[in-house]
């Protein structure tokens, strides 16, 4: 959906990518593993399958009998209700943020996202970006669209559907878009289909609960001057320049830290994960590889080979483009191990602006050091 939607898009895409192929050669249990691969939200389930376990499917429940909690956020201006016992997951990089609630067997999840644009914005231009993003999704099938009004005579756009959003697997999905000067938000639900069709008048219920507060204090984040990222527990510092913001981590297994632009693009991204001891990043950066070529459509390996950090460090670097969730990707993923832990940075951007933006990722890249 226009940068600012595809920089939010493309750094989960990132994180999702590296929670996949981070698990080469590790040895967590299968069941774990396989949870991981479907998309965290799904592990429970997951794990169950794999154990040969039945899957649980929520029972239908009327929205009024269901204790509700309401999150609401003064910073970007809204609020919205949603059941008790349901997670609640934050992430924000520059000028997006996005705030997602999950029912406990992770098959479905309730959604608020927030754009910011330069201008103010008007609902037929966030629809045609709303709706070109979505119909773009792999297995893309259209359900219903039209005007909407929710909340308190909130007018906006509902886009009913299913496909692959993100998740590794078809998804049923509603979503509403709304503006309100330079706000664009997308309201809504998505989950297993089956799941979806038992709780839609609870997905009604919480998307029609989405209220608009009288005043938002958000402030685009000031680029810094370039600082360096010190993690004291993992072991590491990156240095990033001037112009560069902290993204806070976003839960994921292995997450430390993500920095980019106040925009959102480029980006870089720093995980850890255990690798078996005695294994060197010439011997893992192959296998990884192969294992993104197999996870990756129209996977194409620009270069890999061996390379040395800023301050000696060995590490392996791998660059490659290639498509995920129906978008063009490139970037360069380098590998640092010390004893049992493996350190995957990964910088990235989108493939038109990857030449102009690789001199700065290689900046922040090399910098990595090992305390």
């Amino acid at each position: 959906m226009k940068s600012n939607r595809y920089a939010l898009l493309l750094v989960g895409l990132v994180l999702l990518l590296l929670s996949f192929t981070i698990g080469c050669g590790q040895s967590q249990s299968e069941a774990y593993q396989e949870g991981y691969k479907a998309g965290f939200t799904e592990g429970f389930n997951a794990g169950l399958a794999q154990s040969g376990a039945e899957t649980i499917s929520p029972p239908s429940v009327a929205p009024a009998s269901i204790p509700m909690t309401i999150y609401e956020s003064i910073e970007h201006g809204f609020s919205i209700e949603y059941p008790e016992g349901w997670t609640e997951n934050e992430r924000g990089v520059g000028t997006q943020f996005s705030t997602e609630f999950t029912e406990p067997q992770g098959r479905l999840t309730a959604e608020v996202s927030v754009e910011y644009r330069p201008d103010e914005i008007v609902l037929a231009d966030a629809v045609s970006e709303g709706k070109a993003f979505i119909e773009a999704v792999p297995q893309f099938e259209a359900l219903s669209e039209g005007d909407i009004t929710i909340g308190e005579g909130i007018p906006g756009y509902e886009m009913v559907g299913k496909g692959d959003l993100r998740t590794g697997k078809v998804e049923k999905f509603r979503y509403v878009v709304l503006v309100r000067e330079k706000q664009v938000f997308y309201v809504g639900a998505r989950g297993e289909p089956a799941a979806f069709d038992q709780q839609e008048q609870l997905i009604d219920a919480i998307v029609d609960s989405f209220k608009l507060l009288s005043t938002y204090t958000f402030v685009p984040p000031t680029p810094g001057v370039g600082s360096t990222y010190t993690s004291a527990e993992y072991g590491f510092s990156i240095a990033y320049p001037a112009g560069w913001i902290e993204a806070p981590p976003a839960g994921r297994p292995g997450e430390v830290v993500s920095l980019a632009s106040a925009e959102g693009l480029p980006g870089v991204s720093v995980m850890v994960q255990p690798v078996g001891e005695g294994t060197t990043p010439a011997e893992f950066g192959p296998r990884l590889n192969q294992d993104l070529s197999q996870r990756w459509g129209d996977y194409e390996l620009i270069s890999e080979g061996e390379i040395t950090l800023d301050d000696g460090t060995p590490a392996y670097e791998i660059v490659f483009s290639g498509t995920m969730e129906g978008h063009n990707l490139k970037s360069k993923y380098v590998i640092v191990i010390q004893g049992t832990q493996a350190f995957f940075i990964m910088g990235f951007s989108m493939p038109a602006s990857f030449e102009q933006d690789e001199a700065v990722l290689d900046e922040v890249i090399r910098s990595f050091h090992l305390e």
